[in-house]
C-alpha cells in the first residue's frame, strides 16, 4: 500500500510545525502540502490530490468547513480531520463526514489515534474500490444514462464537463449526457485524458490550440466548436504533457 498523501492547513504556523513534526515519524504518511487560509486549501486540494486534509476551521478567506464543502464537490474521497479550538464547529464538520475532530492543544496520542482510523477508511475504501472495479476496457468509455449504459470510444471523446449534478461528454458527434460524477469518470479513461480544470477533462491529443482568457484558460479542439477550461494552476502540467 503506498503512504497515505496527507495536506496540512492552519493559519497557525506553530501548530503547522507540530502536526508536521508528529506525522513526519509515520512511515504509513507523506506529506504533500502545507497552506495558511481557505482559499489556498482549495486550491493546493485541487493540485496535490491528497488523500487526507487535516484543517482548522477558523481560518482567513475561507473557513476551514467551507473550503472543505468546495474540496468535496471535486474531490469527492479526500477524508478530512478537522484541528480547532472552537469545539462548537463539531457538529457542522461532522455534518460533512470528517474522520475525526481535534480540539487543540493537540496531543500526539490524540493525533494518532484519528490518522489510524482515517488510515483505516482509506484502506477500507481502496479494497472496495479494487474488489468492484475489475480492470475495464481502455478503447472504451462505459458510463450510466438515465436508462442504459453507454459505451462510447476512447479516440472519439474530445473532453468532459460537469454540468451540475450531470456530466457532459462531448465527441466528434453528439453530447452524451450522464449522471456519473467527473471523479468517477476519470477513472475510467486512459493516459491521454487529464482533468485540467475542478468541471472538466480534456483529451490532451485533440487539442489544436490554447488561449489565456482573463484568469483562466481555454482549450479548442479540430472539428468542433466548443471549448473548455484550463485552471492556471494546471496550464504548465498541460503543456507539459502534451509536449512529453
Amino acid at each position: 500500500m503506498n503512504p497515505i498523501k496527507v495536506l496540512l492547513a492552519d493559519d497557525n504556523l506553530a501548530s503547522l510545525e507540530i502536526m508536521k513534526y508528529f506525522i513526519s515519524d509515520l512511515p504509513d504518511f507523506q506529506l504533500v502540502g502545507q497552506c495558511e487560509n481557505g482559499e489556498e486549501l482549495v486550491e493546493k486540494v485541487m493540485v496535490k490530490k491528497p488523500d487526507l486534509v487535516l484543517t482548522d476551521i477558523n481560518m482567513p478567506k475561507k473557513n476551514g468547513v467551507k473550503a472543505i464543502r468546495e474540496c468535496l464537490s471535486f474531490c469527492p474521497n479526500v477524508k478530512v480531520i478537522f484541528i480547532t479550538g472552537y469545539d462548537e464547529f463539531a457538529v457542522e464538520a461532522f455534518e460533512i463526514a470528517a474522520v475525526d475532530y481535534i480540539v487543540k492543544p493537540v496531543e500526539k496520542i490524540r493525533l494518532y489515534q484519528a490518522l489510524e482510523k482515517a488510515k483505516n477508511f482509506i484502506n477500507l475504501e481502496q479494497r472496495k474500490k479494487e474488489s468492484h472495479f475489475p480492470k475495464v476496457n481502455r478503447d472504451v468509455l462505459a458510463v450510466r444514462d438515465v436508462n442504459c449504459t453507454l459505451i462510447i470510444p476512447m479516440n472519439h471523446i474530445y473532453f468532459i464537463e460537469k454540468a451540475g449534478k450531470k456530466c457532459l461528454i462531448y465527441t466528434d458527434t453528439e453530447v452524451y449526457e450522464t449522471n456519473e460524477t467527473i471523479s468517477r469518470i476519470a477513472t475510467l479513461l486512459d493516459e491521454s485524458f487529464f482533468q485540467a480544470h475542478r468541471s472538466y477533462i480534456i483529451n490532451l491529443q485533440k487539442i489544436t490550440q490554447i488561449m489565456q482568457q482573463n484568469e483562466t484558460f481555454i482549450a479548442f479542439f479540430k472539428d468542433i466548436d466548443k471549448h473548455a477550461g484550463i485552471s492556471k494552476l494546471k496550464i504548465n502540467e498541460v503543456r507539459a504533457r502534451i509536449l512529453s
